[in-house]
């Protein structure tokens, strides 16, 4: 059975700093076409810091190549032929848009123990400064965001939803997760 990418047709403008630095429009963007989401290469190097040491031209000898430790299969259903005949073969910007066209299909359970290693999964999250219900339910994807965030956590937060003590830790309900951030492209 062939996999979709599904695509938000929906583009939304951020304005301001993004507290977590998680979704940012790149170069990558253009080469995707106009409906394309990126997530920012920071998130990219961090998820290869824990997959391969940062080693972007890594062939480990245990079938995952590639800064990301892309399996061959997935690398050439996501169009990575394109670009080199194995990840380890590919640039770092290369490796990074294949890698945007497997969160697509596999959302970030294609790399579950560093995803979760660096927040990406998990069921729960920890508040930092300058943290709101809303930012975290967007960087999380949380489905029916910051009021669905709100009601699974209303017992720790308590009666004002506004006052969100950094160091609390949040639940992200089962049924209220999805595999990731939700990826927004950024018009300039």
């Amino acid at each position: 059975m062939a996999k979709q990418i599904m695509r938000s047709s929906a583009f939304l403008v951020l304005a301001g700093a993004m507290g977590a630095g998680l979704i940012v429009a790149s170069p990558a963007a253009q080469a995707l076409g106009p409906a394309a989401d990126v997530v920012d290469d920071g998130v990219w190097d961090r998820l290869a810091d824990c997959e391969s040491s940062g080693r972007w031209n890594l062939d480990s000898g245990n079938g995952y190549y590639g800064g990301l430790q892309i399996l061959p299969s997935t690398w050439d259903e996501a169009g990575g032929q394109d670009y080199a005949t194995r990840p380890d073969r590919a640039t770092r910007g290369e490796q990074i848009t294949v890698a945007e066209q497997i969160l697509g299909m596999q959302g970030w359970e294609a790399w579950p123990q560093c995803a979760r290693q660096i927040g990406l999964l998990g069921a729960r999250y920890t508040v930092k400064e300058g943290d709101t219900l809303s930012s975290v339910a967007r960087d999380l994807g949380v489905i029916g965001g910051w009021q669905a965030l709100y009601d699974a956590n209303r017992d720790v937060i308590g009666p004002d939803p506004d006052r969100l003590l950094p160091g609390t830790v949040l639940n992200v309900p089962k049924a209220a997760r999805r595999s990731g951030p939700r990826l927004i492209r950024v018009i300039e």
